[in-house]
């Protein structure tokens, strides 16, 4: 004998709905910003720029999915942009430079450059003089003339 279907007031199963009755569907959009820095040993600004345009970046971006309960949390839609901006240098500066360590004769009492023991430094101070001389010019050129 099968079981009467039973419908009571327009419906079947009032009292024992089917778990996803109620529930609802969100489509949520996160925004998100990546950026990677590099620390590039080189010769020049530039050559540091170029270094990373051909051996840098991002090779894969990969979403994460999951389950919520029983239900999927699934990517819908997905986009990925560079910001071209960067291009133009403007987020390329020094941070380091390798310059020979400053040692101490205790003998003499006097203090030297030591090039046979460089050590890496962000000290703008003890960077090399043409780089001093650079950033001299560059303060120069914002100043207005009056």
């Amino acid at each position: 004998m099968s079981e009467e279907i039973k419908i009571i007031d327009g419906t079947y199963k009032k009292d024992d709905p089917h778990k996803d009755i109620g529930k609802q569907k969100f489509r949520v959009r996160r925004s998100y910003t990546a950026y990677v820095e590099y620390d590039v040993v080189a010769n020049s600004k530039e050559e540091a720029e170029s270094a990373v345009s051909e051996h840098g970046g991002i090779d894969k971006i990969e979403w994460q999915e999951g389950y919520y309960g029983d239900e999927p949390v699934e990517v819908y839609c997905q986009d990925h942009n560079i910001d071209y901006s960067s291009e133009n240098g403007d987020f390329t500066k020094k941070v380091e430079e390798c310059v020979p360590y400053e040692d101490y004769d205790s003998d003499t009492g006097e203090h030297f450059d030591n090039y046979e023991d460089p050590e890496w430094t962000g000290d703008e101070y003890r960077w090399t003089q043409k780089e001093k001389e650079e950033r001299v010019e560059n303060s120069n050129l914002s100043e207005v003339p009056f």
